[in-house]
Parts: structure tokens; sequence; C-alpha cells
């Protein structure tokens, strides 16, 4: 398997972490596992699929596309913590 192809696979491990600790309101593992794909995204070329065969590109596409279906559920789960926060924040103010 490709470099490549491994890092995909570290980055949706990655991911499924995320979307674990997001699920568990665990937002510190959350940003701790964010820290850590962005490290191994970093890592890959600016062409990823350069030099892969059709059937490692497929994979890489597949390998991506979960990594965004993982995002997509994270996000919903973030932003309603942001609005939990907003709303302690708020009651917290003097005068409020």
């Amino acid at each position: 398997m490709s470099s490549s192809l491994l890092d995909l696979e570290k980055l949706l491990a990655i991911s499924e972490a995320m979307l674990s600790a997001a699920g568990v309101a665990d937002w510190e593992a959350l940003a701790s596992h964010e820290a850590e794909r962005r490290a191994v995204a970093e890592q890959l070329p600016d062409l990823l699929n350069s030099g892969l065969s059709a059937t490692a590109q497929e994979r890489a596409r597949i390998l991506i596309e979960a990594c965004l279906r993982c995002d997509a559920r994270i996000h919903p789960l973030v932003l309603a913590r942001q609005n939990e926060l907003r709303v302690v924040l708020r009651e917290a103010r003097p005068g409020a």
C-alpha cells in the first residue's frame, strides 16, 4: 500500500476518533485528535493521486469521502456545543 493511502487510512481512523469524542462531548479529545489529523493531512502530497493506480485512486476517494462523512456528523455536534457555550456566557455576564 502506498504511503498516501496509509496516511489516508490514518486520517479516517482519526476522523472516526473525533466523531466518537464529539458524540460523548469529550471536547478536549476532539481538539487533540483534530490537531493530530491536521499534522497527518499536512504530510499528504499536493497531488495525492499522482502515481497511484486506478484501484488505489478509488480507495483514496473512498477514504476521503468517509472522512468527509465523519466531518459532516461532527459539525452539528460542535455547533450545538457552541450554542450551549453562548448561553452560558450570556448568563455569566454581569447585568445579563
